[in-house]
Parts: C-alpha cells; sequence; structure tokens
C-alpha cells in the first residue's frame, strides 16, 4: 500500500487522533463485514509518507483477495491507496519477515520550493557541503550500535542495526542542476526516528554545526554505552518507505 502521511498522526493506531492504520482498519472492516487488525511493516511517524508499505491481517470474509483493493477505493480516503493483496501463510509476520527496508528522505536546494512538492519535500536553501555529508553518511554502513540515533520512546530489545545502503543522490529536476538532494537508506531494521536523526546530524555536519566525524564519534560512543550529541531530528514530511523486501 501506499499512502501521503501528511494528515496522519503516523501509522499506528492511537487514541484521539487520526492514523493510517485506524482509517485502513475501519474500512477494512466495513469491506469484510467484520473487525480487522492489521499489521504493518513499517510504523511510520506522523507525517512520514509510504510508497512500498506492506501490512497483513486474517480475515473470514469469502471476498477473494484480490478484489480488496478495489472494493476499498470507495472506502479509503484519496491519500491511501492499497496496491495490492493476496493470500500469505498464516504465520507470515511483515514486521520479522521483513529482510530489508529502504527509505528515502528528500531535499529540495533551490530558491523556492514548488507547490506540488512541499508535502514531500524538506526545503533547505542554506549552504551544505554535499561531499561532506556523502563521507559521513558512509559511517552509517555495516553492523553498528545506533542507540545514540533513536528518540525517547523507543520499545526495541536492542539498539543493534545492520544498515546496507547510507548513500546521498543528486538529481535535476525542471532544468535546475542538482536541485534535488535523495538520502537513500536501506537497513534490516530501523529504530524510533531514527533516519531523521541520521539527516538531521548530517544536515548539521554539512551546514557546519556539528564537525566532521560526529557519526563515527556518535557510533563509537553507543559501543560503550555512552551518550553523544547528533543532530536535531529532521521534519517528517521529507521521509518516504519505499520499499520493503522479504525472502
Amino acid at each position: 500500500m501506499q499512502y501521503d502521511g501528511t494528515c496522519y498522526a503516523g501509522f499506528q493506531r492511537q487514541k484521539d487522533v487520526v492514523t493510517v492504520q485506524g482509517v485502513l482498519e475501519d474500512a477494512l472492516g466495513r469491506l469484510l463485514k467484520h473487525p480487522v487488525t492489521v499489521r504493518a511493516a513499517g510504523r511510520t511517524d506522523s507525517g512520514v509518507h509510504a510508497r512500498g508499505q506492506v501490512v497483513a491481517f486474517n480475515t473470514i470474509s469469502s471476498i477473494p483477495p484480490g478484489r480488496i483493493p478495489k472494493g476499498l477505493l470507495g472506502l479509503l480516503p484519496d491519500d491511501i491507496i492499497v496496491d495490492w493483496a493476496g493470500e500469505i501463510a498464516l504465520d507470515f509476520d511483515p514486521v520479522k519477515d521483513a529482510v530489508s527496508k529502504t527509505y528515502c528522505y528528500r531535499i529540495w536546494r533551490g530558491k523556492r520550493m514548488p507547490v506540488m512538492a512541499h508535502r514531500y519535500v524538506l526545503w533547505y536553501p542554506g549552504g551544505l557541503d554535499y561531499q561532506l555529508m556523502v563521507d559521513e553518511a558512509l559511517d552509517f554502513e555495516g553492523t553498528r550500535n545506533f542507540a545514540n540515533f533513536r528518540a525517547l520512546g523507543s520499545s526495541a530489545k536492542t539498539t543493534v542495526r545492520r544498515v546496507t545502503r547510507a548513500r546521498w543522490v543528486q538529481k535535476d529536476v525542471g532544468g535546475q542542476k542538482n536541485v534535488l538532494w535523495e538520502f537513500w537508506v536501506t537497513a534490516d531494521g530501523f529504530l524510533y526516528r531514527m533516519i531523521r536523526l541520521m539527516v538531521g546530524t548530517l544536515l548539521d555536519v554539512g551546514r557546519g554545526y556539528l564537525p566532521a566525524g560526529t557519526v563515527r564519534d556518535a557510533l563509537k560512543a553507543a559501543e560503550s554505552r555512552n551518550g553523544f550529541r547528533v543532530g536535531k531530528c529532521a521534519p517528517g514530511k521529507g521521509l518516504c518507505l519505499e520499499k520493503v523486501c522479504f525472502p
């Protein structure tokens, strides 16, 4: 499934706020004629988007799985779309069975933000050292302790994650050269707000607020169970869950 997270307080159902899970479960319940609880591969934060989210649920409905996406069209708002549905094994778990998740954080570097992009891209026209940020990001790759790159409220039992890709890409848009910067990161899992803290740190290094080597030093400190000052958490709107891979 895919969704625009702008109007939602994250994926996970919560009391008194609108979430993607809450809206999806309500729509599925109306379609399938029984209460539904879904489990998602990634519990995206408030304002974060998805183009490759994967969810699973149990149903006793006789509706063929292939017809569920079409049946949801009139029940879901325009900013949530289910692209495909199929039958899977009863023991399938989209969290535990996922081998990797890929996110992309997008930054607009132009003097003006395009109207059609403001919901999905962070506008930052100030000075940034791109090559420094590229070099700094490489230190994220590998099996590391990311305790210093998680926000308060994390319930993860371990803070060790394996990052297989942490790379910046520059793109031309509408005749403007290198105006879109994308940070692509792939790992076996992520901690609470981990990517947004990674991006915030890279931005602070790139603009000179933090010294080069901050990522390396923060990861090293975590190995000794020491805290370390990293960058501020980047806004959610620039982040998108792009893909979830399974064996």
